[in-house]
């Protein structure tokens, strides 16, 4: 019978939930007797709280969905639910507690509740032993906090439920600590909270003493954010750049000059498209909102020095303080010696350790800190006794480290690494060929002069660049305004509707001052070559015309005159080299003045438009790929553009140019994996039954020698052609029974 008043009171209950939806005051009366029913059942539940009782489980949820229709009478019934999960969270049943969790939710997705209030009680409620509450309140708190701050911030709610999970990351419970973690990581990548306050809360958990809770926290400050460039102004910047060059080529006569200034353009225009194809775009927003960057490196490199854990986890802080040291420039010289303990070829791990070395570097740490830590990288990892994969690791952490350091490396050492060129292993010999590459670009004066290239434009201006440590290298002006004009361009005039075309290409191009005398050297050499030649065959021809005696007589003096004037014309030729040399030192110092006084002047007597930031892009773009004048030596290889990035990646350390050599498990893997699924096409063969007795050939082999004798004798006697005979006919019959 309580089974059947129970099932018909359940029935009439959510009959009533649906009318008194629709219509509040018809049935008011019947919403106060059931109201007045919870009050009494509540009194009752509060002395078995650990027990389930259905027909309150009913109620709280009949009352939960009228809740919005009767504001004022039950404006009490969410502080009631509200006390009884304070009183008895870790007390009450679980599905109990879960019907209580689900009506709260229910109210506050409906606005009876604020969301400060309900969202503290559920970081409270996170110390329960429940993990299918825990997952439901995560959910909730995330999504009601998104909801809150969608249209603008709001700030009000914010600062009160910060507080307060701030207080719960440091709470006795572990669960609760780590819950409350998990959440601030989820708001901050769903941008709900991105804020300073929120990031230097998770940097407390960096020093919890909770293992895991230090794992997550540095997780969040090492994880990298990858930004999708959808906009294509960069590759739109490149083709105009490279418009500009090509103009002259289109309109102006042909030359083999213009064409090779052509293939070389279009050889750095493809370099650095694919370079910025391959850089990494990363956010590190979190680590660069941290207050204390300094103190908290300090605190986690005290901490470390304490460790015990497992080396993975020690790895995992040394990954934050190198990033903290390279992104904040931050000065902790005793992190390198502590780093070079590791440093050694067998030890596990170590490119992570050298990828840490490397983003420790700035150009703000002194030389002598960082020079023994690279000293250790070449006497352990650069030495002919190791494989050629460690030195090639060895060369690409020195690589990365002077990207970030150049002064941290010796001429002398670098004169050294830079001979493994010829190396016998190709992956050697690419590692040291980056690093020339590296110093082509940010100090070519520390390479050999062998291993310089033909200097450009660029170039030149950076060997006028002081690399003293802690020297200042501001600038005045914005570099490339020497190529535009002194007047200011005027605004809209018709000449700029007539250089460009509708599509954007150019239509028509001036010579530049440089091409022109450029020309002009090509045709005085040509004169001079052909004047030359005008004068030796008019010599050959005058001594021809001499009679053969006073030819023979004026041999002997002819030699020694030869002589003679050999050694003048030797020390002739040193001294005007060196007096060249001097005026193409002192004429590029004087166009190097004369341009920045230009720039200055630009710089700082006007705004520069949109359009002459774009002629300043392609005058740089020119400086890299027009060789410097005076300069007549080769270069194989053009100066790429180096990005500096924050992060070392492990494959910046790992590049191997040649994929090494497999080991014998390895190729038997490979072979058998090869083999599988090769059955279906093998070649088909004629397999006899099993069951079928054997032929007398397999008879003949088991015979006695004695009892086959005769017929060995015989087959020995035989001819060529007797045996060619038996083989055909035996052929013959083979084919006659398989058909």
């Amino acid at each position: 019978m309580k089974e059947k008043s129970t099932s018909k009171f359940t029935f009439s209950i959510l009959q009533l939930q649906n009318l008194a939806k629709r219509d509040p005051q018809s049935y008011y009366e019947e919403f106060q007797t059931h109201y007045q029913h919870f009050q009494a059942v509540l009194q009752l539940f509060k002395f078995n709280p650990h027990e389930y009782n259905d027909n309150f489980a009913d109620l709280v949820n009949f009352l939960s969905h009228v809740s919005r229709c009767y504001k004022e009478e039950l404006k009490d019934f969410p502080d009631q639910l509200m006390e009884i999960l304070r009183e008895n969270a870790t007390v009450l049943d679980p599905s109990m507690r879960m019907c209580l969790v689900k009506a709260l939710i229910l109210m506050r997705n409906r606005d009876v509740l604020l969301p400060t209030d309900l969202i503290t009680l559920f970081f409270e409620l996170l110390r329960c032993k429940d993990k299918v509450l825990r997952k439901l309140l995560q959910s909730h708190i995330v999504s009601d906090l998104k909801k809150v701050n969608a249209k603008h911030k709001n700030l009000k709610v914010n600062t009160v439920l910060q507080n307060f999970m701030f207080k719960m990351l440091a709470d006795s419970n572990v669960t609760a600590a780590r819950m409350s973690l998990d959440i601030m990581v989820e708001l901050y990548k769903r941008n709900i909270w991105r804020d300073e306050k929120t990031v230097n809360a998770i940097a407390t958990a960096c020093l919890a003493k909770d293992n895991k809770m230090i794992v997550k926290a540095h997780q969040f400050f090492l994880n990298t954010d990858y930004e999708i460039d959808t906009d294509d102004s960069d590759s739109e910047d490149d083709t105009s750049a490279l418009k500009a060059i090509t103009a002259t080529t289109k309109v102006n006569k042909k030359s083999r000059k213009r064409q090779r200034l052509l293939d070389r353009a279009k050889k750095a225009l493809k370099k650095s498209k694919k370079q910025k194809k391959n850089k990494e775009n990363c956010n590190f927003a979190a680590i660069h909102l941290l207050h204390d960057p300094l103190g908290l490196a300090e605190k986690l490199y005290a901490y470390i020095q304490k460790m015990n854990e497992a080396f993975q986890m020690k790895i995992l802080v040394m990954n934050l303080i190198s990033r903290l040291i390279g992104v904040h420039e931050l000065i902790l010289l005793n992190f390198y010696p502590y780093l070079t303990r590791f440093l050694r070829p067998h030890q596990i791990d170590v490119t992570k350790i050298l990828v840490c070395a490397a983003q420790a570097t700035h150009e703000q740490v002194p030389p002598d800190v960082i020079e023994p830590l690279i000293k250790t990288i070449l006497f352990n990892f650069v030495t002919e006794k190791n494989s050629s994969e460690v030195i090639t690791v060895g060369i690409n952490a020195i690589k990365e480290i002077c990207t970030r350091c150049p002064l941290a490396i010796d001429s002398d050492l670098l004169h050294d690494l830079a001979q493994y060129e010829k190396y016998r292993n190709k992956n050697v010999t690419s590692a040291a060929r980056s690093l020339i590459r590296l110093f082509r670009e940010i100090n070519p004066k520390m390479l050999h002069r062998k291993y310089q290239s033909r200097p450009t434009e660029a170039s030149v201006e950076l060997n006028q660049k002081n690399y003293a440590y802690g020297a200042l290298n501001t600038k005045s002006y914005i570099p490339g305004t020497e190529a535009l004009s002194l007047d200011p361009p005027a605004v809209n005039t018709v000449e700029d509707e007539k250089a460009y075309d509708s599509d954007g290409s150019w239509i028509d191009v001036s010579h530049s001052e440089d091409e022109v005398s450029c020309d002009e050297e090509d045709m005085n050499e040509k004169n001079d070559n052909k004047i030359s030649k005008s004068a030796e065959s008019s010599s050959n021809k005058s001594d021809d015309v001499l009679p053969k005696k006073s030819k023979e007589k004026g041999e002997t003096c002819d030699v020694a005159d030869s002589k003679k004037s050999e050694e003048k014309d030797k020390t002739c030729d040193a001294a005007d080299s060196k007096k060249n040399e001097e005026k193409n030192k002192t004429c590029i110092s004087d166009d190097l003045k004369a341009g920045k006084d230009k720039a200055e002047a630009i710089s700082q007597s006007r705004i520069l438009s949109q359009k002459e930031f774009e002629d300043i892009r392609i005058a740089q773009f020119k400086k890299k790929v027009s060789f410097a004048k005076g300069k007549k030596r080769k270069s194989e290889i053009t100066q790429p553009d180096i990005a500096r990035s924050e992060i070392v990646s492990l494959g910046d350390i790992e590049k191997l140019a040649k994929r090494p050599k497999m080991d014998k498990e390895a190729r038997l893997a490979a072979v058998m994996e090869g083999r599988e699924g090769r059955e279906n096409y093998s070649k088909k063969r004629n397999t006899k039954n099993p069951l079928a007795s054997k032929t007398q050939k397999q008879h003949n082999k088991n015979k006695a020698f004695m009892m086959i004798k005769h017929k060995v004798k015989s087959k020995i006697k035989r001819s060529f052609r007797d045996k060619q005979l038996s083989l055909r006919n035996a052929l013959l019959k083979r084919k006659k029974q398989y058909k």
